[in-house]
C-alpha cells in the first residue's frame, strides 16, 4: 500500500493575497504614522494657549479678590507682581505707567511681557513680529505683536502666532488672540505674513 504525501503550506496565490493586502494596509496606515508630528506641535500650542488663558483668569480674580477698581499697578497678588491691570482689571503688560497711559493703551512689547509673566517659563521662545519677520530664527516657537491701541477698542488685541511647527511666512500657524479690555481669548489657525 502506497499512501500519497500531501503537502501543507500556502500556494502561491495565497502568498500573494497576502502580500497585497499588506502593502494596502501600509499605504493607508503610513500617513497616519507620519502626521504624529504635526499632532505634538497641535496639542503643545492647544495646551500652551490653555495655560495663558487660565493665567488671564486667575490674574483677573485676583484682581477682583484683592477689591481693586480701575487701573493697578504691579498687581502683587499674581505671579511676581510686575503685571499692571486694564482700567477693567485685566492684565495688561509691565511698567505700563511710563508713557502715562496708566492700563488704557497697548503696546507691542506688553503682549511678549505678558507670556512671559502670566506662564512664568522659558519652555518657548518668543520674538516680536517686527524681529520675526527681519530673522526667521530656527527656534521661535512664538510670534507675538497687538493690533489696535487704544483698550476701550474691543478690536484691540494681542496675539501670539505658535510657528514651531512651520516658521516659513505665509504658512498657518495656531494662533491665540488675547482681548485685554474684557480678558476674552480666541484660539484658531491664522496666516502670520509681514
Amino acid at each position: 500500500m502506497s499512501r500519497l504525501h500531501t503537502s501543507k503550506g500556502f500556494t502561491l496565490i495565497e502568498l500573494v493575497v497576502v502580500i497585497i493586502i499588506l502593502g494596502i494596509l501600509a499605504v493607508v496606515a503610513a500617513p497616519r504614522f507620519m502626521n504624529l508630528s504635526q499632532d505634538a506641535h497641535d496639542a503643545r500650542a492647544k495646551a500652551a494657549f490653555a495655560a495663558f488663558t487660565s493665567g488671564v483668569k486667575l490674574y483677573h480674580s485676583c484682581w477682583l479678590t484683592g477689591g481693586h477698581s480701575g487701573y493697578t499697578q504691579n498687581l502683587a497678588c499674581y505671579g511676581d507682581g510686575t503685571i499692571d491691570s486694564t482700567t477693567t482689571g485685566f492684565p495688561l503688560g509691565e511698567d505700563t505707567a511710563q508713557s502715562s497711559n496708566q492700563g488704557t493703551q497697548l503696546q507691542g512689547a506688553y503682549c511678549g511681557e505678558l507670556w512671559q509673566s502670566l506662564l512664568d517659563n522659558q519652555d518657548f521662545v518668543l520674538t516680536s513680529h517686527t524681529n520675526w519677520e527681519n530673522q526667521q530664527a530656527s527656534d521661535i516657537d512664538i510670534v507675538y505683536w497687538y493690533a489696535g491701541g487704544a483698550i476701550s477698542d474691543p478690536d484691540t488685541y494681542c496675539y501670539f502666532n505658535y510657528v514651531s511647527d512651520d516658521r516659513r511666512l505665509g504658512s498657518e500657524n495656531w494662533e491665540l488672540k488675547y482681548y485685554p479690555l474684557d480678558g476674552r481669548t480666541v484660539v484658531g489657525r491664522s496666516t502670520l505674513s509681514q
